[in-house]
């Protein structure tokens, strides 16, 4: 199963949770996860708020594990899904989220996110953790 996988999510992989779990797991649970470039960007804009969350010492760690993430998460540049765009904004309940939904409908996959408002669309599946860990077996 492909799943986009949105920021939030990401930065869950920072704490040891089932999220980072999930994620390090991913290939032995059959999912292939994606995310779009805007959401590493988003993550090295909030460096200082992630370091304080993942308990991190200083940026370079936060940069071993960005780097570890995407070992698990293939990053994929918005020229990729681009001509998903104009559909994307229409559909997304916020445009910040545009890009996650452009790259599903790219991938024809679902999201995996736990913002609820995300749900508030049926063009494309959204699945949060607790769905996802259920689904798979995983708790």
């Amino acid at each position: 199963m492909q799943l986009v996988v949105d920021t939030n999510i990401l930065v869950s992989f920072f704490r040891e949770n089932p999220v980072r779990f999930a994620i390090i797991n991913s290939k032995m649970a059959g999912l292939e996860l994606f995310t779009p470039e805007y959401a590493i960007d988003e993550l090295k804009a909030n460096k200082s708020d992630l370091l304080k969350y993942s308990k991190l010492k200083n940026e370079k760690e936060l940069e071993l594990v960005i780097a570890a993430l995407r070992t698990f998460v293939e990053i994929k540049q918005i020229s990729f899904f681009k001509e998903f765009k104009p559909q994307s904004i229409k559909i997304s309940p916020d445009a910040k989220d545009a890009p996650f939904f452009a790259l599903a409908l790219k991938l024809k996959s679902s999201i995996w996110s736990n913002e609820p408002r995300l749900k508030r669309q049926s063009a494309v599946k959204v699945f949060n953790t607790r769905e996802l860990l259920t689904l798979l077996k995983l708790v």
